[in-house]
């Protein structure tokens, strides 16, 4: 009697057992299937023990509890099987993602796609293998795959701040500046925090001409991020446009106090604001503070040749706005302003 109920609790152990399989990990599988094997053996002796005891009743119920436990070892190795496969396939599917990582990292944008493409093959809904391929797509000029692309991404997780982000940077860089902004807002629902949408915003404002709204979302950029320095000398390069040339140095000063290195733009942005207040001396000391760090960057000398025909030293601004004349683009005002300088003189 006591062995027919052993048997008995083991066939209801098992007839459990299927009902897991579909959420059992590879490693509890193995050790279900270990399991099986243990509780297999033990019936094996269990009906030898039957026969050499003559109990054709305990034999043919162990006999059946054993056929039981061998089709729930099948199954088990079965579905082990199939994990085997699904995993392998997702390691595959992993590989060429990260190898499709690696390409772009060393600039080789159409092996890079080549592989997010086999990976997406293998799993239509891979949405890290789509970004990673609207990026390359972006990167070899194929726009429009790439904005396509970009859209697919959110089709799939329309939660997906960057997505939004990169789609309003392919928009900006085709001068499509309202759509952009429109994009960078969908983006900011996601993810509020996105401090560079906010700069990507103004920026595309700015773009825009509309000066005031570019104003307000870089102040809303360095409210999330106070070291931002990119959206500090943005911020004054566009309170200049409006006129507001004090407010402009408090911030371009800010932009150099936290980045005083590799930061010449904002140097000749304060030479800029300098310069519209009067105050020469202080443009003279930022714009050599830019030429120290980009000794070429002809704006500068112009700033400092109106600082010194601010201050009525006519031969030192001519001599820096003809250095500024190196730089093509802005010889045909420099040969303007020497022949208005000559009018005057």
């Amino acid at each position: 009697m006591k062995r027919v109920i052993t048997i008995f609790l083991v066939f209801l152990l098992i007839a459990g057992v299927s009902a897991l399989y579909s959420q059992e990990t590879k490693e509890s599988l193995q050790k279900k299937i270990t399991a099986l094997q243990k509780k297999r053996d033990n019936l094996v002796e269990q009906m030898k023990e039957a026969t050499k005891a003559g109990d054709r009743n305990a034999y043919n119920i162990a006999e059946a509890d054993y056929k039981k436990v061998v089709a729930e070892l099948e199954k088990a190795k079965e579905e082990a099987a199939k994990l085997i496969a699904k995993n392998s396939n997702e390691a595959k599917i992993k590989m060429a993602y990260n190898r499709g990582n690696k390409f772009i990292k060393l600039g080789q944008y159409d092996n890079a796609l080549k592989e997010y493409e086999s990976a997406i093959a293998q799993d239509p809904n891979f949405v890290k293998a789509y970004f990673g391929k609207a990026i390359a797509l972006k990167k070899l000029r194929r726009y429009d795959e790439a904005e396509a692309t970009y859209k697919k991404v959110i089709e799939i997780d329309p939660t997906m701040a960057k997505a939004y982000f990169n789609l309003g940077i392919l928009y900006r860089s085709r001068e499509h500046y309202k759509k952009a902004i429109a994009i960078y807002r969908e983006a900011l629902k996601y993810d509020s925090t996105l401090y560079k949408a906010y700069y990507e915003i103004g920026y595309n404002y700015y773009k825009l001409k509309d000066f005031p709204n570019a104003v307000k979302q870089y102040k809303k950029a360095v409210q999330i991020n106070p070291n931002y320095t990119k959206a500090y000398v943005a911020l004054g390069t566009s309170l200049i446009e409006l006129g507001k040339y004090n407010e402009a140095i408090t911030y371009l000063k800010k932009s150099v106090e936290i980045k005083p290195k590799r930061n010449h733009v904002a140097y000749y942005r304060l030479a800029v604001a300098y310069n519209n207040i009067g105050k020469y001396n202080q443009s003279i000391m930022a714009a050599q503070a830019c030429l120290q760090q980009k000794p070429r960057f002809a704006p500068a000398y112009l700033e400092i040749g109106k600082a010194k025909e601010g201050q009525g030293d006519l031969a030192a601004a001519v001599e820096n706005f003809k250095k500024a004349a190196r730089d093509r683009r802005y010889a045909k005002w420099v040969e303007w302003k020497l022949n208005e300088i000559k009018k005057h003189q």
